[in-house]
């Protein structure tokens, strides 16, 4: 599988990043299938960081060590997944003991609607389900592209690094 990590860093060796905010699964190496998002997104850091050049860092997967990992993967966007990203964004999700997360991004587009679900279920818990029904209606008009997150230094052994372009 070829992956794909847009930033402004060149990553020979992936390592799992601590963030300086919240991110749908917490701590990790982030990574898409989608080379048109990796792209995006390493402007959008160039953009934040004030600095660097966006670079495509490419990389290639051995899906055969997957049957080895311990894996949460949402198939698709769903109230699972909606209460997963919310936590995590709220950081009040700190049981992970997952090797790779696979599932939908929530990104600059989505936020609105996911802020509208946690203001939501704040002022009235009690429709949690409702309120995740609307917030899913409105994000299937997004096109949600994947994010592959590797959470542990095992999930990144067999990760390896293929090319790194300047964009």
């Amino acid at each position: 599988m070829i992956l794909y990590h847009g930033t402004n860093i060149r990553f020979d060796i992936p390592k799992i990043i601590h963030p300086n905010r919240a991110l749908d699964f917490g701590a990790g190496f982030y990574t898409t299938t989608d080379i048109s998002q990796a792209k995006v997104w390493a402007k959008v850091v160039i953009r934040r960081a004030e600095k660097g050049i966006p670079l495509l860092n490419i990389y290639e997967f051995d899906e055969k060590f997957l049957s080895q990992l311990k894996i949460k993967h949402f198939e698709t966007p769903n109230k699972e997944w909606l209460d997963f990203v919310c936590e995590h964004r709220l950081e009040i999700y700190f049981e992970d003991d997952y090797d790779l997360i696979i599932g939908a991004v929530a990104n600059d587009n989505t936020m609105p609607v996911l802020q509208a679900y946690i203001d939501s279920i704040k002022t009235n818990e009690n429709d949690r389900d409702f309120f995740a029904q609307v917030a899913l209606r409105q994000l299937r008009d997004n096109k949600l592209t994947d994010q592959v997150v590797f959470k542990t230094e095992r999930s990144l052994q067999q990760l390896k690094c293929v090319e790194v372009i300047e964009l």
